[in-house]
């Protein structure tokens, strides 16, 4: 556990105010969620659920970016625990309500933190996404899981097999995300302040009723089926998308992240996986070594 000297300087830092906790990630360029702000985060719901004083936990970000995913800086090293669905299910698991307060965009494990909290507040500009395939893999984090529970099959794999962005007005249209302020932050600690005095249930994405009608998920999942993309290098990872929204449509929420975890590991050990990450590191220095265009 952190203490306060070294909370200054960290990438996850929190301030207890009006029995509030609200925890800062800060971890530039794009707040990703590296090792440091994995169990930073861990260390914040821990205080929350243990601290009588605490009465909710406000999650926000610095810069223009609520959290971009992945460290890519631990890209084909060890993996280090806690891992992020261990985090994610931990902001679940909290007996307090925990609300992401999202100014800017959030990607990946980004977008899997934000839907493992009970409530999001999105500014107006915030776009999410699921851009994984794009490097190989799937959303490992319960985002398999949770998204479809929440605005269905159907929109869920369009999002999971393409990495598109998806807009906040039509992210909450689809149950995504619950409110749309401009200031999210300052909304969230009123809404929490609100939702403590009400003693209100915490709502939990596992517990989502859009797989409800099972028959119409099906013909969702078999249309997205059906017209996969024939592309080699991405189409592994497509393959174990389509197999995880199934079981969110047939399974329970425990069953269902069982199949989640078992596709991460086989996208993680894919030859594809490794060519898209080798391409993406390699268009990455390109842009490093190509010189700004002069200005006149």
């Amino acid at each position: 556990m952190a203490d306060a000297a070294s909370l200054q300087d960290a990438p996850v830092r929190w301030v207890l105010e009006d029995g509030l906790l609200t925890v800062t990630i800060d971890n530039p360029p794009v707040n990703a969620l590296s090792h440091a702000v994995r169990t930073g985060l861990v260390d914040a719901v821990e205080l929350v659920d243990r601290t009588p004083a605490i009465r909710a936990m406000i999650l926000r970000s610095t810069g223009a970016i609520f959290i971009g995913g992945a460290d890519i800086r631990e890209f084909g090293g060890p993996r280090l625990d806690p891992q992020l669905n261990a985090v994610c299910d931990r902001l679940d698991a909290c007996e307090k309500p925990i609300i992401a307060a999202m100014q800017g965009v959030a990607l990946g494990g980004g977008f899997e933190v934000a839907l493992a909290s009970h409530y999001r507040v999105a500014a107006p500009t915030v776009e999410v996404a699921f851009p994984e395939v794009l490097l190989g893999l799937l959303p490992g984090a319960g985002g398999t899981q949770r998204a479809p529970r929440l605005c269905g099959a159907a929109l869920a794999l369009d999002l999971m097999l393409t990495g598109k962005r998806l807009r906040a007005p039509d992210a909450l249209q689809a149950g995504l995300l619950d409110v749309i302020h401009e200031d999210p932050v300052a909304h969230a600690r009123a809404w929490a302040r609100s939702l403590v005095e009400a003693g209100a249930p915490l709502p939990r994405a596992r517990d989502g009723r859009a797989l409800r009608d099972v028959a119409a998920q099906r013909v969702a999942v078999a249309a997205a089926a059906a017209q996969l993309p024939d592309d080699a290098l991405y189409r592994p990872a497509r393959e174990q998308i389509l197999a995880c929204v199934r079981a969110a449509v047939e399974q329970p929420y425990a069953a269902g992240a069982a199949v989640e975890a078992e596709a991460f590991l086989a996208c993680l050990a894919s030859p594809q996986r490794e060519q898209l990450v080798r391409a993406f590191f390699a268009q990455r220095e390109a842009r490093k070594a190509t010189p700004p265009p002069e200005r006149n």
